[in-house]
C-alpha cells in the first residue's frame, strides 16, 4: 500500500493507493488486524527509522555505504533482535496496581509481550547466547541412480 498525503492552501488530503495486491485480500487483512479498517503505514515507517537511525550505512550521507549484502542483512538481524528483546516499548508497558489508587508500571519488549520470554534482556546476554545446532539431515542424492544395482538377485 501507499499513502499519499497532499497538502495545499485548502487544506490537505490523503489518497491510499494498492501499489502490489488485489483489493479483497487487503480487506480481509485489515479486518483481521486490531487497528481498524483504514489502511496505515505508520509502523512500517517507524520500523524503517529505526533501521536507518541504528544502521550507518543506510543514512543518505555516510562515510561506509553498504558493501555487501550479507554484511546488510546481518545488521538488519541484529538490530531486530536488539529491538525486539533489549529495549523495553512505552506502549506495551503494563499497569501493577500497589493499592487501589497507587501503581507502577511493568517494562516490556515486543518479545516480552509475545511471550517468547518471561524478562528484558541485556546485550551482552543476547550476544553471548548459545543457540544450539539444527539436527542434521544428510543431503538428497542427486542425478541418476547407477546401472549395476543389485535387484533380488538379478543384476
Amino acid at each position: 500500500m501507499q499513502v499519499v498525503k497532499r497538502y495545499t492552501s485548502e487544506g490537505h488530503s490523503i489518497e491510499r493507493r494498492i501499489v502490489q495486491g488485489c483489493q479483497d485480500k487487503i480487506q480481509q487483512l485489515l479486518e483481521h488486524s486490531r487497528e481498524g479498517m483504514v489502511i496505515n503505514t505508520a509502523y512500517i515507517e517507524r520500523l524503517n527509522a529505526t533501521f536507518r537511525q541504528r544502521i550507518a550505512c543506510l543514512t543518505r550521507r555516510s562515510r561506509q555505504p553498504a558493501g555487501q549484502q550479507h554484511t546488510l542483512q546481518a545488521s538488519m538481524y541484529l538490530v531486530g533482535t536488539v529491538y525486539n528483546f533489549c529495549y523495553p516499548h512505552h506502549s506495551l508497558r503494563q499497569p501493577l496496581w500497589l493499592t487501589t489508587i497507587r501503581k507502577r508500571w511493568v517494562q516490556r519488549t515486543p518479545a516480552m509481550a509475545t511471550q517468547l520470554t518471561d524478562h528484558l534482556w541485556m546485550v551482552h546476554e543476547l550476544m553471548t547466547y548459545k543457540v544450539p545446532p539444527a539436527p542434521y539431515t544428510p543431503p538428497k542424492k542427486r542425478g541418476r541412480p547407477p546401472k549395476n544395482t543389485f535387484l533380488g538377485g538379478v543384476t
